[in-house]
């Protein structure tokens, strides 16, 4: 009996993960628009504090979604432009360029974080990608607001 479910529920988290790499396009019109994510400040040793602001907006071109994902704080700036795979309750945002002038090097193809809606919250789990001021990373957390 615990195989069983040790088997099913492999095919489950298999069959979701896949579902963020296929290329036939959902319909993920419901996660169009713009996110925002304020890092908590943290003090710098001149005294000063550090913030660090993600954007993230989402749409649909000629059937396909992709997204800009945008970090900047003090000393950063990083542009990313993303695909976006999933469905309606979550998705990938994944890496695809980087325009001239971005010294961010990810990987072409990885998932830099994801985004799930759970009831009224939107859980952000950090891959790639992870908040930049904090020095205990949490790999969970409900960061991003749509802000439409």
């Amino acid at each position: 009996m615990h195989i069983y479910k040790r088997s099913t529920s492999l095919i489950f988290c298999l069959t979701f993960i896949g579902s963020f790499n296929n290329d036939k396009p959902a319909n993920l019109d419901n996660w169009t628009g713009h996110y925002n994510y304020e890092e908590k400040p943290v003090k710098a040793n001149a005294g000063y504090y550090m913030v660090m602001k993600w954007d993230l907006s989402i749409e649909k071109k000629n059937n396909v979604y992709q997204g800009t994902l945008e970090v900047n704080g003090q000393q950063t700036h990083v542009k990313l432009l993303t695909k976006i795979r999933g469905n309606k309750d979550a998705i990938a945002i994944i890496y695809n360029s980087r325009p001239l002038g971005s010294n961010e090097n990810p990987r072409k193809g990885d998932t830099l974080f994801t985004l799930s809606r759970i009831s009224d919250k939107l859980i952000t789990k950090w891959f790639a990608l992870e908040p930049r001021l904090l020095e205990s990373k949490k790999k969970e957390c409900n960061c991003f607001m749509q802000v439409k």
